[in-house]
């Protein structure tokens, strides 16, 4: 089955609604370039693997066995894709979000990349070690995932996934050593404290929340949404 659908009007409407709402006049020193103050929708494509999404299901009803209520201070319902994000996962053909443990992100990437990503999943062996350890990092705002993209053809490409983060580490502090990193790592894939972690950075430096998860199986892509940036 061909992992990738265009869809129409209503996907392409949400989406730039997402990206309407997210976007921030802010930078890290992952941007490169001036910070666009608009992201132009230019077309969506639907990724749809069952498989995937029988594992990613899967993941999301082990989550709910183990922690139960215990999620700690749920996060998903301050995510700012959160006004759109029943909507996605509807549009996407998708079972419904699952309470307080799911939220709708994004993840920028290299439209080189793209086609790595909906034929073969998220893969962590190409991951690098991050403020949270070689994980999968996603954005709440399209200003910090359009910090790891640059246009190919004129067109930039986020991912919109469906990520598990069940019971969630944050971490709001700057300057983490090597140690302090692959603790949070460690917190998640050996320990089973927690499922995912947040790296705070809109607490402690004022720019943006990124979200990160070590496990493929809890992470689904739902659009690859290709678009071009506004910078007047």
């Amino acid at each position: 089955e061909e992992a990738l659908r265009i869809l129409g009007v209503c996907a392409e409407a949400l989406l730039q609604r997402v990206l309407d709402e997210t976007k921030k006049l802010k930078s890290t020193i992952d941007r490169s370039g001036a910070v666009p103050n608009g992201y132009i929708v230019v077309r969506v494509d639907r990724v749809h693997n069952q498989a995937w999404k029988d594992s990613y299901m899967e993941q999301v009803q082990q989550v709910s066995r183990s922690r139960g209520q215990d999620l700690g201070s749920s996060l998903c319902s301050t995510v700012l894709t959160k006004s759109v994000a029943a909507q996605l996962v509807a549009n996407a053909n998708q079972d419904s979000l699952s309470g307080d443990s799911e939220a709708v992100l994004l993840h920028g990437t290299l439209p080189d990349s793209v086609a790595g990503i909906v034929s073969s999943r998220f893969d962590r062996d190409r991951c690098k070690f991050g403020l949270a350890g070689r994980g999968f990092y996603f954005a709440e705002s399209i200003t910090k995932a359009d910090e790891y993209t640059s246009a190919s053809s004129g067109l930039c490409c986020v991912v919109v996934c469906r990520v598990l983060l069940g019971r969630v580490k944050v971490c709001a502090v700057a300057g983490q050593t090597r140690q302090d990193r692959q603790e949070l790592e460690d917190a998640v894939r050996q320990k089973g404290i927690y499922d995912s972690v947040m790296m705070d950075r809109e607490r402690c430096r004022g720019t943006f929340r990124e979200f990160v998860v070590y496990d493929t199986a809890r992470c689904l892509p739902l659009f690859v949404v290709w678009y071009k940036r506004r910078t007047s």
